[in-house]
């Protein structure tokens, strides 16, 4: 009897879950096309949750979760995983772990909604972040004023990640720029005459596995607006696939 009992009491204490029941409940407060979270199953020590990610959203500042470890599973859609220095990309049926205190960021990159499962070691669903700061390197683009400063330069100066050889350069905060960049920060900056010297974050100059450059190193492409510029890191990269 005893036994049976215990039998039971362990049975009552399993937590199931369903994405097809998640869907539903989104579906019954009308959210089916809102990207949002669906909390499954939680017990003291672990929790799991069904999230929808409209394209180009995402988590998109790299943090960590210094009290939990995290699975991310990808159930619909392909999602981008970030780190401080590499990026990964998993498709459906595909996850992820990262351990307590690891970097990361995800970021839905396509034009399909992303729909995944994420799983912590801890019940309050990872509330406590820690986020990267953002601490300037010592790569620095000199870039003609007149270029970017025809609507004039505030506190704020942004450069985005575009591709793999392009960052993009701008005062202003462009929605068509937001929309095709891997990452946004603001960067540190001073002005000499007719310049402006904009020092990379220390994070994205990770990314481009660039530390030092010179002016022969990249390209200034400019835009007919003069509020933005592109900068072109071939020069740096073909030079170094070359002596590789």
């Amino acid at each position: 009897m005893a036994n049976e009992q215990a039998d039971r009491a362990s049975v009552s204490a399993v937590r199931f879950f369903d994405v097809a029941d998640a869907l539903r409940e989104r579906e019954s407060y009308g959210q089916a096309d809102i990207p949002g979270r669906v909390d499954m199953a939680t017990s003291d020590k672990c929790y799991v949750a069904f999230f929808q990610t409209k394209p180009r959203g995402g988590e998109t500042h790299v943090h960590s979760h210094p009290d939990s470890d995290q699975i991310l599973f990808v159930l619909k859609g392909e999602c981008t995983v970030e780190g401080l220095s590499a990026r990964y990309v998993l498709a459906e049926q595909q996850g992820v772990l990262i351990p307590a205190g690891v970097n990361y960021g995800f970021t839905n990159m396509t034009n399909e909604d992303l729909m995944f499962l994420s799983i912590r070691t801890e019940s309050t669903g990872g509330r406590r972040v820690a986020y990267v700061p953002n601490v300037p390197s010592d790569v620095q683009f000199k870039i003609p004023e007149m270029e970017i400063g025809a609507r004039g330069i505030g506190r704020e100066l942004y450069v985005y990640a575009l591709d793999r050889r392009t960052i993009g350069v701008s005062p202003l905060l462009l929605e068509e720029w937001n929309r095709a960049a891997i990452l946004r920060m603001n960067c540190e900056y001073e002005r000499r005459d007719a310049y402006t010297l904009a020092n990379l974050p220390e994070r994205m100059a990770q990314w481009y596995q660039v530390d030092d450059v010179t002016d022969t190193d990249y390209r200034i492409i400019t835009d007919p607006e003069r509020t933005r510029v592109r900068i072109d890191l071939s020069p740096i990269i073909d030079r170094r696939s070359k002596n590789s």
